[in-house]
């Protein structure tokens, strides 16, 4: 099996799966209790976020709090930080279903809010966002990368939108597809939430986090034992977050051009098809469009063959059409015949090359019937 569908999710990496076994059979006990073995756990956990912190750019000051999803992390900076004296809102038309349906939700509560276009390229159009921040803009949440097609915003240039034109509101960041691939100093772009997850970077599912500039902007969501300083309850998943953080210690600099390297021969094998390539963005992500042909059809063949991609975000695998490749202006046809391809550290030049080869292959065999 050769696996390139890793922005859905990735691989456990091994020191991840030895400290969550250590974590679930000997050091199993609650970080809440007030014994030596809890308080140790409890300490464990924090070396967890202190890490975290060094990877965003910021100064650990229990400003990171752990959840079970980013999609929970993203509920969480947006539902707990969103107050009914809000005006403005602001999201883009970019944003995963984690952020896009909570803004949708909002809407139909009564909220001002605005859904910034996109690019042909998949990125925000700055123009547009400009144009729709107002001096009573409350809160404004961007995504770092985009999940369906590498788009990478750029935080700096929305940072200082937002500075200059609506200073009081809050900035929210759903980095999921960025975080320990491609780096941002969350610190000198004042961003106030920055949302992670360990799935994403070869760390357990079921463990990720949010990190907030100041605590005192945000409300629990979630109500109980008043565990992560009293904004998210709920017993910590030592075992998973010992194990995000041995797959953060994992990471090295050069993956990203090791990645890149992978993206750039996967293209090389398929020269001489005809297709729409998002071609700028994270080299995690590659989002190919096959005019006339259908990329669950695309999909299922080359599933057949042992190689497994997608159509696109496995969170709205289930829908119809691509929200995301509309806003970019992508035909009808051109989004029916999209898929994704996305790699990882693990992936081999010799798969890489061994799956453009056989995407060629169904390729050149489906524009025959």
């Amino acid at each position: 099996m050769i696996y390139l569908d890793n922005a859905a999710t990735t691989k456990v990496c091994e020191s991840a799966i030895s400290e969550m076994v250590k974590y679930s059979r000997d050091s199993y006990f609650n970080p809440s209790a007030i014994y030596e073995q809890g308080i140790e756990n409890l300490k464990a956990i924090d070396s967890g976020k202190k890490l975290i912190a060094d990877k965003l750019g910021v100064e650990f000051r229990d400003n990171i709090i752990f959840t079970s999803s980013a999609t929970e992390a993203n509920n969480l900076a947006i539902l707990g930080s969103v107050k009914k004296s809000f005006k403005r809102l602001i999201f883009s038309q970019g944003e995963h279903p984690a952020v896009y349906f909570v803004a949708k939700h909002l809407l139909e509560q009564g909220f001002d809010v605005v859904f910034v276009k996109l690019q042909g390229n998949g990125e925000i159009d700055y123009d547009d966002l400009e144009k729709n921040m107002t001096p009573d803009t409350s809160f404004i949440s961007i995504i770092h990368v985009n999940n369906e097609t590498g788009a990478i915003n750029d935080l700096k240039r929305i940072s200082a939108l937002r500075d200059k034109l609506c200073p009081r509101a809050l900035l929210h960041c759903d980095g999921v597809q960025a975080f320990g691939k491609i780096g941002a100093n969350i610190d000198a772009l004042k961003l106030d939430f920055y949302t992670f997850s360990a799935h994403k970077l070869h760390g357990p599912k079921g463990v990720a986090g949010l990190y907030v500039r100041n605590k005192n902007k945000l409300s629990p969501i979630v109500y109980g034992g008043g565990q992560e300083y009293g904004i998210r309850s709920g017993t910590e998943n030592v075992a998973g977050i010992m194990g995000f953080k041995a797959a953060i210690e994992e990471l090295r600099p050069e993956e990203q051009e090791l990645v890149r390297g992978l993206r750039n021969e996967f293209l090389e094998g398929l020269k001489g098809l005809n297709f729409k390539i998002n071609a700028e963005g994270s080299p995690y992500i590659l989002s190919l469009s096959f005019k006339g042909l259908r990329g669950e059809t695309i999909v299922h063949a080359l599933e057949e063959k042992g190689v497994l991609i997608s159509t696109g975000s496995a969170c709205s695998s289930s829908k119809k059409g691509n929200r995301i490749l509309e806003a970019m202006g992508r035909s009808a046809s051109e989004i029916l015949g999209s898929i994704r391809i996305s790699f990882s550290k693990f992936n081999t030049t010799k798969e890489v090359r061994e799956a453009s080869q056989m995407l060629k292959e169904v390729i050149e065999r489906l524009e025959k019937i």
